[in-house]
């Protein structure tokens, strides 16, 4: 049937609406660790520099890794819980699970932004080592807030 109507050239399929961008993948960083958990960030640093995304969301992350490659997956959970558990830090985690949930407009980025920078001076202070993942989410919500018009989807597999 198509010789007579007269095949399409198509490129390859792709699910934009499945793709992640620099956001949610810094986003779900935050979210608590699961077994796969460094394997999901050396992921996420190498999609965000292969996707042109911020090189220094994917130097934080880099950061973050090298600090807690160390620590057992228990010893990881533990210290996400202590550090969101109460106070300033306590609104990061849903807030994470927000900016994960789907794309970010450049006023969500904003918004984000001002949460975030109460989380991360409390963070640098305490000299906590999810200082660097929020540093990163910072750096791809600036890129979000200041340029909206580069407001694309990159393919962060954390695969």
């Amino acid at each position: 049937m198509t010789a007579v109507i007269g095949a399409r050239q198509m490129g390859p399929y792709r699910r934009l609406m499945t793709a992640r961008d620099d956001i949610q993948c810094l986003a779900a960083m935050l979210e608590r660790p699961g077994t796969d958990h460094l394997a999901q960030v050396q992921g996420a640093v190498r999609a965000i520099a292969s996707a042109g995304g911020s090189g220094e969301s994917s130097r934080q992350l880099s950061v973050f890794a090298e600090r807690v490659a160390d620590l057992t997956i228990e010893e990881l959970r533990e210290l996400h819980d202590e550090t969101f558990r109460a106070g300033a830090l306590a609104e990061v985690p849903g807030l994470a699970t927000r900016l994960g949930s789907r794309r970010t407009t450049c006023a969500e980025a904003r918004a984000s932004l001002n949460a975030l920078a109460r989380a991360l001076d409390r963070l640098e202070a305490d000299r906590n080592p999810f200082a660097y993942v929020v540093r990163a989410l910072c750096c791809a919500l600036l890129t979000r807030a200041s340029h909206p018009g580069k407001d694309r989807a990159s393919q962060c597999d954390l695969q």
